[in-house]
């Protein structure tokens, strides 16, 4: 049955050369990178969109969430009427997905891993991880077939509780990287950025905490746990989960200096805190060129 992969960056791109060396049946969209990433991949059905032909049993949907209506809403009429969409994205994708396919056909799995595209069709492995797969769409079993192709499957039957994980995780770690240029591991190694990222977290689990979410385990990491660790403990399990991928940089950086939107809509904007307002703040500053990338923005913040 074939596989339908929508967005051909890092997460995507990493997750289709897998399956294709897996041996499915995939037909990519790559947008305006379609003839460079065709050369990369002979044995998939590359176009800008996904490619006619038969319906697609499962659709990953891999574009940043900035673009998801634009992304899905043509592919839409591609998916069989049992099939579902997998959204392979940060954020809470899996409503918007929802409004476009139906409840009952949409799927979301947390990424564990990490990947960087080093051109159209060209990607490298930051850091290995699982899938957390989650939902209500009868595709279940058969999304975690094809996605163990690619990664280890965890299932979730608290889809809510893992992307509020991930998202107290991104909310520090990104966005801290992204207004400040750094790598994962140049952050870390920083005790002023470790205790702005456990603020950040902090406010994302007391946000979760009073709209009823249990949180979930991602990355081998419970943030409410992680919180109220003692400090030293605290600070050595961000030092710790960093050393997996010390030279990472978010990919928010990139977009930001491309002037293009970050995706702060789906991270810190969610959260009324302080901190992560003012996180939000510096970001959008960033993306109207009113504010450099710097190191020196984490010192605002302390």
């Amino acid at each position: 049955m074939r596989i339908g992969v929508i967005g051909l960056g890092a997460i995507g791109g990493i997750t289709a050369q897998r399956l294709v060396a897996a041996g499915l049946d995939l037909g990519l969209a790559a947008g305006r990178h379609a003839a460079a990433i065709a050369k990369k991949f002979p044995n998939a059905r590359v176009a800008e969109t996904l490619p006619d032909g038969a319906a697609y049993g499962l659709i990953l949907l891999c574009v940043r969430s900035t673009e998801i209506e634009r992304a899905l809403a043509p592919a839409a009429p591609r998916l069989k009427s049992d099939g579902a969409v997998v959204c392979l994205q940060n954020g809470f994708p899996e409503e918007r997905a929802a409004r476009i396919v139906g409840q009952n056909r949409v799927l979301g799995a947390v990424i564990g891993w990490s990947a960087s595209m080093i051109e159209p069709g060209e990607y490298q492995l930051t850091g290995g991880g699982d899938f957390t797969l989650g939902g209500d769409s009868p595709r279940l079993e058969h999304a975690r077939h094809v996605l163990s192709q690619a990664f280890p499957v965890h299932i979730t039957r608290n889809l809510p509780g893992a992307r509020w994980s991930k998202l107290a995780m991104n909310c520090a770690m990104s966005t801290l990287g992204a207004v400040s240029g750094l790598a994962l591991g140049e952050l870390a190694g920083r005790r002023d950025v470790r205790s702005l990222a456990l603020r950040v977290i902090s406010e994302v689990v007391d946000v979760a905490r009073a709209r009823g979410i249990t949180l979930e385990r991602i990355a081998g990491v419970r943030p409410d746990q992680l919180v109220h660790l003692p400090a030293l403990l605290a600070h050595a399990a961000i030092w710790l989960a960093a050393r997996r991928r010390p030279k990472q940089k978010t990919g928010m950086i990139a977009l930001l200096k491309e002037r293009r939107p970050s995706g702060i809509d789906d991270l810190n904007a969610l959260i009324d805190a302080p901190l992560n307002r003012a996180l939000t703040k510096q970001v959008r500053e960033i993306e109207r060129g009113e504010r450099d990338i710097s190191p020196q923005n984490l010192a605002e913040l302390s």
